[in-house]
């Protein structure tokens, strides 16, 4: 199998909000050759990123200089040049960082695990929680005033409303006042599932069927039930990934195109044996609700939440709706991004609306208004698992959030409640340079009285013939893919070989980075070499002539 650098952004898939600290003390045990060698790693925040030591208490060795560590978007990579170390890991909500240990050629998995450190939890919300609110406005102001991020909030406490706020917007080239309205991705997929529930409750679906009722040809038909599609248990494929054409739906295709390339697809597990998040189990999803009904898909939503819901700022593709913020990404400048054509994901990613009405929608969900008490009980994920039967358990430290999360090739969305505190609290960022589940954390952080870091970025912009001094066929001999790095409409960008490109943002001297794929560029054109690090993994590029 060849190994390839993962640069596109796969869209209308779940982000996942961890709140994260790596702050304090870390143990794990290295395991060579029958032995375990405990470590520890000691982590220092700065003003700036981090800094840390490693002690070997077998070893007899202490403060061990660790030369780089970096830590974003749930990655951890450090390495200590010394001893000839490197080590990548994620990290999760446990918490735990597991990953992988690499020095002088020995490879092996580590884990790391607090050391006696005491963890981070959060209680209720603070009945004065109106102070926070401010601390949460001069927050947006400060991302707003630094061209950070573009988007809208909505909180919501007891079902009313208590935050919202349009930032960012009129830094945006082409910026319309009268926009007002955000493509929403997968949180599409939540109402889909309701509705289907809802069916369920009337009698009128059974979702212990068999997806083979309704779509024979399809892998595994005759085994997957609809429940399994809804937990995205079935072992179906993802229909949004192509690799012939990665962005092949931000063009049109007829709903047998669709049908003709999720019939193709291999299924990637026997059903009911694990979880990999599918869209095409929700393109089904969809046509089966539709075939239920004998409606389309909007007339349904607008039948069976909208209106009873009083959702007036929520619209799907086919109701073609006008004032649609569009995405952008970083690279020198604000540049627009070429989305979904929306025709291609009908109750997959289609919606547009509003973040209040998003708000609206999962406080009268939670509240009984569109299923029973224990209905919505039984769609919950079950404990230790992630994707419940249409929403999804979101972890904030010790509190637990439902909702579900949405991304675009432009945008990224997030809904979400929890029920303690009767607490909404959704968003839509259309343009976004720190990466949404910073952005995701930081708020939260926000609301429940926590500390936050200002995220820095460089405004700086360089001339195009400085940019033009990184262009180049870019090869390496560690992995077998080729990159191009070019100039377009005054920005730099990185393309893989038969990959879209990617806009690269400038970070400092000869660094840049595309957060979406957690990579970073450092270029040396004086030695026609490229370094890039990719989840804490490094591969040195050589530059020659096309």
């Amino acid at each position: 199998m060849k190994t390839k650098i993962l640069f596109a952004l796969i869209c209308l898939a779940f982000q996942t909000v961890f709140a994260q600290d790596i702050t304090g003390s870390w143990k794990a045990e290295l395991e060579i050759q029958g032995n375990k060698l405990p470590l520890i790693l000691n982590v220092k925040k700065k003003t700036a990123g981090y800094s840390a030591t490693l002690d070997s208490p077998m070893q007899n060795a202490k403060d061990i200089p660790v030369s780089k560590i970096e830590f974003g978007d749930g990655i951890l990579s450090f390495e200590s040049s010394v001893i000839g170390l490197k080590y990548s890991g994620t990290y999760s909500s446990e918490p735990k960082i597991q990953g992988q240990f690499s020095q002088n050629g020995f490879q092996a998995a580590l884990t790391f695990i607090p050391l006696d450190q005491p963890v981070q939890t959060v209680g209720k919300l603070p009945a004065d929680y109106a102070k926070n609110l401010v601390k949460l406005d001069e927050y947006l102001s400060y991302l707003e005033k630094n061209n950070v991020e573009a988007g809208k909030i909505s909180i919501f406490k007891g079902g009313k409303e208590i935050y919202q706020r349009t930032f960012g917007e009129k830094n945006l080239p082409g910026y319309n006042p009268k926009d007002n309205l955000f493509q929403i991705g997968s949180i599409t997929k939540t109402m889909s599932a309701v509705m289907l529930h809802q069916l369920a409750e009337r009698n009128k679906i059974d979702l212990n069927n068999k997806l083979s009722i309704y779509f024979p040809e399809v892998p595994n038909a005759d085994k997957i039930t609809l429940k399994q599609m809804l937990n995205h248990s079935a072992g179906l494929a993802n229909y949004v990934d192509s690799e012939k054409e990665p962005k092949w739906l931000t063009k049109y295709y007829t709903e047998k195109e669709i049908l003709d390339h999720i019939i193709s697809q291999k299924a990637v597990f026997e059903p009911g044996t694990s979880t990999q998040y599918s869209n095409s189990g929700y393109y089904l999803l969809t046509k089966i609700l539709e075939k239920a009904t004998g409606k389309t898909f909007a007339e349904n939503l607008s039948q069976m939440i909208l209106k009873p819901a009083g959702l007036t700022r929520t619209f799907t593709v086919s109701s073609n709706p006008a004032n649609v913020f569009r995405g952008f990404s970083y690279a020198n400048g604000w540049i627009p991004v070429d989305d979904f054509d929306f025709r291609n994901v009908v109750g997959v990613g289609d919606i547009a609306a509003d973040p209040g009405d998003l708000n609206k929608f999962i406080s009268q969900l939670f509240s009984g208004k569109f299923l029973s008490l224990n209905t919505l009980e039984s769609i919950k994920p079950k404990e230790n698992d992630q994707f419940g039967l249409g929403i999804a358990r979101v972890p904030f430290y010790n509190k637990t959030f439902y909702g579900h999360s949405g991304g675009t090739y432009g945008t990224n969305s997030l809904m979400i409640y929890n029920e303690e505190d009767q607490l909404a609290m959704s968003y839509s960022l259309n343009a976004d340079r720190m990466g949404a589940n910073n952005f995701a954390i930081d708020i939260l952080s926000l609301l429940y009285g926590l500390d936050v870091k200002l995220p820095v970025v460089n405004n700086q912009k360089l001339s195009e013939a400085d940019l033009k001094t990184f262009e180049g066929k870019y090869t390496s001999a560690q992995i077998p893919l080729g990159i191009k790095v070019f100039v377009q409409n005054g920005a730099l960008f990185g393309q893989g070989d038969g990959q879209p490109a990617f806009p690269l943002e400038f970070v400092e001297k000869q660094t840049f980075k595309f957060d979406q794929a957690n990579l970073k560029m450092i270029f040396l054109p004086a030695e026609n070499k490229m370094r890039l690090i990719q989840n804490g993994v490094e591969f040195i590029f050589s530059r020659t002539k096309e």
